[in-house]
């Protein structure tokens, strides 16, 4: 594994005159291929930092968020209701000349509603 951050050119927190090949990830110090202590979180500098970083995801675990096509079809209908909206509180104030005739049949917020109610 590289090392990635601002000094490529990082030697060992212990061994001080080796290149470091990675960075714990709990405290970010560089480390070379000997000191490196990997586990499923990531690789880290001791146990102490792998413990902190097992700690921390199990007090914090991520979200797994819905990637499927109902989502993403779910998330454009949202969208797509907000705009019409949006539009149509602005026609309410400052007509829209081409879309006014749609948007003033919109319930609540068209011009129709004020003679619905």
């Amino acid at each position: 594994m590289a090392v990635t951050g601002i000094n490529r050119n990082a030697q060992c927190i212990t061994h001080h005159d080796r290149p470091a090949t990675a960075r714990c990830v709990t405290c970010h110090m560089p480390l070379c291929s000997e000191c490196v202590l990997s586990t499923a979180d990531g690789t880290f500098c001791s146990h102490e930092c792998a413990k902190k970083a097992e700690d921390f995801r199990k007090r914090f675990p991520t979200v797994k968020r819905e990637s499927g096509a109902f989502a993403r079809l779910f998330r454009a209908a949202v969208w797509v209701v907000v705009i019409i909206i949006v539009l149509g509180i602005i026609n309410k104030y400052k007509p829209i000349p081409v879309l006014k005739p749609y948007l003033d049949k919109l319930p609540i917020i068209g011009a129709g509603a004020a003679a619905v109610q």
